[in-house]
């Protein structure tokens, strides 16, 4: 069990049982008084639409309180013991606590601990939510780990109490290290011996800090034998805040502009629970339209493509051996379930190839490092074990986007044939992409209008992007009559 720091109460008053939310982000080590360390977070770079209004607030709040209390106890004012009634205590169940306790400190140190880090994290999360919002997650974290801890304690202990906001500041660190993982925080150092005295500015990200404070607590968990410790307490700060940020981003409470660690990383979205069918989708649209190999080959001037490419002959070959298949009653066009379920199916018996998460990873990393010789060489592979189609949209946008960079746009059909071919949210979009590319690259008009044709929007839909996709069609289409026509 680990005593607070100490500050407020007097060098005879036993606290053997009193622990402190606060032992990580409590900013420096001052003993012996020759030697000073400080770690202090200024700023951050991730985007802040609102002032950080409640965040200055509860920073007040917490230092209103800690001068009121150290008033009190210095002039004789506030016993000890009244003091103690705010902590949050094992012994009993009292509501009051739940809030009293987070407003508490036992000393200057941890006071300034828990503010610096209230300030860098709070700036994150309030910007993007505003004050009232903010103010609602603090306090909910704040409540809510208290709940717990008195619970848990109550049965565990029996005995004891605790105080700080730390354990509010680590939930409102996982929320940042969800919304915004990739995001800088600007830090400076501040470390001195007798009267050599430095300070060292430099960048870090949230979600490095973030793991390496919750790598210090597990570490301070181990040391203490898994007891009652600050570090299990800040962990449980960190179990209440991490559901409210994946819920809120789950429900579109807030908008994280797909920098949020869900729409980072593409095997978070597989699972439904974290990132919804309706979001996933729309995080494959915003890539979609982010890339736009289309624009790229209208405006570029390199030599034109022989007609006759090897992937024009295969076009024009399927396109010939197509039959129409006959129903019950006649013939019948395949419709789009069909589709969708043939490529589902496809793309789920080639997931299941031992090969395909070996090389699908190896092609991500490939595609991550802009690496286009190896991403080449990795998806070859995969169309010659016919297990190409095992492939997110994501990943066969990326590499689209990869061929696109290097002016190679032939090669970018084949992974936009294959999200085309799922008949899905973005296969429009790949069908307009496919179509430029045949027509102004390819100098196909025929396989544009062929891919063009394929395009099936409701023109009563009033949604903009129905408007915009069905606009760009009808373009395309008379593009396309313009080049068939003999000059």
């Amino acid at each position: 069990m680990r005593p607070t720091s100490g500050g407020l109460l007097p060098p005879h008053v036993p606290i053997a049982l009193n622990y402190d939310r606060d032992c990580c982000l409590t900013p420096s080590s001052f003993r012996p008084r020759n030697r000073v360390v400080l770690f202090v977070p200024i700023s951050t770079d991730a985007p802040i639409y609102h002032w950080p209004i409640a965040t200055v607030s509860l920073i007040v709040a917490n230092v209103l309180a800690f001068a009121v209390c150290v008033w009190g106890l210095v002039t004789g004012n506030i016993e000890l013991e009244t003091m103690e009634r705010f902590a949050l205590s094992y012994e009993a169940i009292n509501p009051i606590q739940w809030v009293t306790s987070a407003f508490l400190h036992a000393g200057p140190f941890h006071l300034m601990g828990n503010m610096f880090f209230l300030w860098a994290f709070g700036l994150i999360v309030e910007g993007k939510v505003g004050a009232w919002k903010f103010l609602l997650i603090y306090l909910g974290i704040a409540v809510g780990e208290c709940v717990v801890e008195q619970l848990m304690m109550l049965v565990l202990v029996g005995e004891g109490y605790s105080l700080g906001a730390s354990s509010a500041v680590f939930g409102l660190m996982m929320i940042a290290l969800i919304w915004a993982p990739e995001n800088d925080v600007e830090c400076v150092l501040v470390f001195g011996l007798f009267l050599f005295i430095r300070a060292l500015a430099f960048e870090v990200k949230v979600v490095t800090l973030a793991m390496l404070f919750l790598f210090l607590q597990v570490v301070e968990m181990f040391f203490a034998g898994f007891s009652v410790s600050s570090g299990l307490l800040h962990m449980l700060g960190a179990f209440v805040g991490a559901p409210i940020g994946l819920w809120m981003l789950h429900t579109g409470r807030v908008d994280c502009e797909n920098w949020d660690v869900i729409s980072r990383n593409e095997w978070l979205q597989e699972y439904e629970w974290l990132c919804p069918p309706s979001r996933r989708e729309a995080i494959q649209r915003e890539a979609a339209i982010a890339y736009d190999p289309v624009a790229a080959a209208l405006a570029s001037k390199h030599s034109q493509v022989d007609a006759n490419s090897t992937y024009a002959q295969q076009q024009s070959a399927s396109s010939k051996q197509t039959k129409p298949k006959r129903g019950f009653l006649g013939k019948r066009k395949r419709g789009a379930n069909d589709a969708a379920a043939a490529a589902q199916a496809a793309m789920t018996a080639s997931q299941a190839h031992p090969e395909f998460n070996r090389l699908s990873m190896l092609l991500r990393q490939a595609i991550a490092s802009g690496s286009l010789s190896v991403a080449n060489s990795h998806f070859a592979r995969l169309d010659q074990l016919s297990i190409a189609r095992g492939l997110s949209d994501k990943t066969l946008f990326d590499l689209a986007k990869l061929y696109a960079a290097a002016k190679q746009f032939v090669p970018a059909v084949g992974p936009l044939q294959i999200i085309a071919d799922r008949d899905g949210a973005l296969s429009n979009e790949a069908r307009l992409r496919l179509a430029q590319i045949q027509l102004k690259v390819m100098r196909r008009a025929d396989l544009a209008q062929d891919s063009l044709n394929q395009i099936h929007v409701d023109e009563k839909k009033s949604s903009e992007s129905h408007q915009k996709v069905i606009t760009r069609r009808n373009q395309l289409l008379a593009m396309c009559r313009a080049a068939a026509t003999p000059h």
